[in-house]
């Protein structure tokens, strides 16, 4: 797993004398993290951590350097309902490390674990803790009075799956893709060749000559989708016609079903106002893309009533033409 700075790995061995010094320190101790007497300590608790899923270092993405750690882990409730814990080595505080770290955890228990509940104790005087948790959407629940072991209050947090689900809970930001952007679109799409990079230059160089707009969705802060707006679009069914059309709507697999492809194509068609009454886009007609029809046919587009094309030229009746990614429906939306 990984976030813009970070790795979520499973354990070394060689973590052991990190783990061991960053639990020295005096203010991880009076938020309650665990210590250790020596290094052959913190290395027999690593052999217990090494196969748990839930339980991951939070590692440097540059060199691998050990961070600090977090968890998920059970809590006596049911199987879809865990807490989370995490803590970082004081001289990486103050780097927006466990915001991430925490941010990436709550995907994967969501989405991979499927669970239901995360819950965060925290003590009322770890105030750095307490603004992570706030900024990662958690819900404060209550006060445990004189609860934890130096006999401070302890403060009840948690997330539920639903929240975690709402992009108005979420941190989903849609903004004007640039150059920079480039290397983490590839990262997160996992199509790093140069022919894709290519691609995503080409489209910016447009949107630099005021052909297009290019709009990329950031998932807490990471590449999660994109769009190409033309204003007045070339291609497809409508190319020509100097009609707004959008141009390669794509939500990288790790971050559907959040509503960011809406959430893209809100923007472009808001964008699309400003130019024209209406909007289009082609939709290709093999079943790879039967949840993309549903999608924009559910949108309000239709189809433009000129039948099927093939390569952007429309198809004869009674004519054999192979169903690829160029057999297309052109769809229309009056906006």
């Amino acid at each position: 797993m990984e976030t813009k700075d970070l790795i979520l790995r499973n354990w070394q061995d060689s973590d052991a004398k990190a783990l061991y010094e960053m639990c020295l320190d005096e203010a991880l101790r009076k938020s309650g993290i665990d210590f250790y007497n020596s290094i052959t300590d913190s290395q027999n608790t690593i052999q217990c951590w090494k196969n748990d899923r839930g339980f991951r270092v939070i590692a440097d993405k540059t060199n691998n350097n050990f961070i600090g750690f977090i968890s998920l882990g059970g809590m006596n409730r049911y199987d879809g309902y865990m807490e989370i814990e995490y803590a970082v080595a004081a001289r990486y505080r103050n780097n927006g490390y466990a915001m991430q770290a925490v941010k990436k955890m709550l995907d994967y228990g969501f989405k991979e674990m499927n669970l239901s509940a995360i819950a965060a104790w925290v003590r009322s005087h770890n105030k750095e803790s307490i603004k992570v948790l706030e900024k990662c959407a958690f819900t404060f629940e209550g006060r445990l009075r004189k609860h934890a072991r130096d006999k401070s209050d302890t403060l009840c947090y948690s997330i539920l799956r639903e929240e975690w689900e709402s992009p108005s809970r979420l941190c989903i930001d849609i903004r004007t893709m640039n150059y920079d952007d480039i290397p983490s679109i590839c990262r997160e799409d996992g199509d790093e060749s140069q022919k894709n990079i290519d691609y995503l230059k080409r489209q910016l160089d447009n949107q630099k000559n005021g052909e297009c707009t290019a709009l990329l969705a950031l998932y807490n802060g990471t590449a999660a989708g994109y769009v190409f707006l033309y204003h007045k679009c070339r291609w497809g069914g409508l190319g020509g016609y100097n009609i707004p059309g959008v141009v390669d709507l794509i939500v990288f697999e790790k971050y559907r079903r959040k509503k960011i492809a809406a959430m893209l194509l809100d923007a472009a068609e808001n964008i699309a106002r400003q130019h024209c009454n209406k909007i289009y886009l082609d939709v290709c007609l093999n079943s790879d893309y039967g949840p993309a029809q549903r999608f924009y046919i559910k949108r309000g587009y239709i189809p433009d009533g000129k039948g099927v094309y093939y390569k952007e030229k429309i198809c004869e009746a009674d004519v054999a033409y192979r169903n690829d990614d160029e057999l297309t429906l052109c769809l229309v939306k009056e906006l």
